[in-house]
């Protein structure tokens, strides 16, 4: 058996916002980041380590775009058998995925690909070029919760799912490449219980500036991303449903106060997604649990197009979820996540043919 850091293998493509660290070894903090791998082998495992503090770390195991395990992981060091005994002659697509989203709340959560293991006559091929590269960012809905499990009442990491999200099926169904931005809870300005620290945009900079503390900071969480080396067609922006529930649910502002903060925080969130990925079409596509926000989002739309000259950027609403629709804690189920990636997809294709 042959062992690789994958560092040491060009062939190894990074999914979306990782670390390389000191020792080789790739650092992944976000849901549906990991390693894709294209070889032809007939034995195939990794090493892996995970780090966490209460809330587990889970994995998809991907050969070729099926799920062959999902795995909850121990704390420390495991070791993943993904194939043995297969025809040598065969190439595959293998993906080793956090399923778990970016923990904030933990004090470290970290999952690290430690080595790839092979016989000695596998074969690694430089993956294609994808038709697209997509960027999705988002909050529980967006890092699939209640798709992982959807008859279970509890906030835990196994009611998550990467692969059943709508960000990573649009990728499927555009044949493309997506990373993956989220957080169960957070808003554009404030988190469901009025937090204004439970906002992605302060930290869209970082690798994934959201996980705080030493031991993340040590595996490169709080690093500056490399804009360079991703470069999305389309950004997709789905905030704004918790923020509607930091008015409904807190009496911190009314609505006359927080629609100025809502706006100025869209209008300069816009401007620096676009100052940082000037190629990109950005796409606001809201809804699935409510519109609450919807004229807002549209002001804040028209505003920074008026501000800025840029006319690629535009507004796209999700279908609300039906009862039928619905999964743990009143979150999208796997159906409806299907439904919603199937109209995102056509959406992408309508606003990228136009532009």
């Amino acid at each position: 058996m042959k062992e690789y850091r994958p560092a040491e293998l060009p062939e190894l493509e990074r999914l979306g916002r990782t670390a390389v660290c000191e020792d080789g070894s790739l650092a992944v903090f976000w849901t549906a980041s990991g390693a894709e791998l294209t070889l032809t082998a007939t034995d195939l495992s990794m090493e892996v380590d995970s780090q966490y503090g209460s809330l587990e770390l889970w994995i998809d195991v991907m050969i070729d775009g099926e799920c062959s395990q999902r795995i909850r992981l121990p704390r420390g060091r495991s070791h993943i058998p993904v194939f043995q005994g297969m025809d040598a002659t065969r190439e595959r697509v293998v993906r080793i995925l956090r399923d778990t989203q970016a923990m904030a709340q933990d004090g470290v959560s970290v999952l690290r690909i430690l080595k790839i293991e092979t016989d000695d006559g596998a074969v690694f091929r430089k993956a294609e070029e994808p038709a697209l590269r997509l960027e999705v960012i988002g909050d529980s809905i967006t890092s699939g919760e209640g798709a992982g499990l959807e008859r279970q009442i509890e906030w835990a990491p196994i009611v998550f799912s990467a692969i059943h999200s709508y960000g990573y099926l649009t990728a499927e169904k555009l044949h493309a490449r997506v990373q993956i931005l989220s957080s169960s809870g957070w808003g554009l300005y404030a988190s469901w219980d009025a937090n204004t620290d439970c906002a992605l945009p302060p930290y869209y900079n970082e690798v994934c500036g959201l996980a705080s503390g030493e031991k993340n900071a040590s595996f490169g969480a709080q690093a500056p991303w490399d804009f360079a080396s991703y470069r999305p067609d389309c950004i997709v922006i789905n905030l704004g449903t918790n923020d509607s529930g930091a008015l409904k649910n807190q009496d911190r502002w009314t609505k006359e106060e927080y629609q100025p903060l809502f706006i100025d925080t869209a209008v300069s969130f816009l401007k620096n997604l676009r100052a940082k990925n000037p190629q990109a079409y950005l796409l606001w596509a809201y809804g699935m649990l409510g519109n609450d926000m919807a004229g807002w989002i549209r002001e804040a739309i028209d505003r920074y197009v008026r501000e800025s000259g840029d006319g690629r950027v535009s507004y796209f609403e999700f279908a609300n979820c039906t009862e039928d629709r619905l999964g743990v804690r009143y979150h999208p189920n796997r159906l409806a996540h299907e439904e919603a990636a199937a109209a995102l997809a056509g959406e992408i294709q309508r606003v990228l043919s136009r532009n």
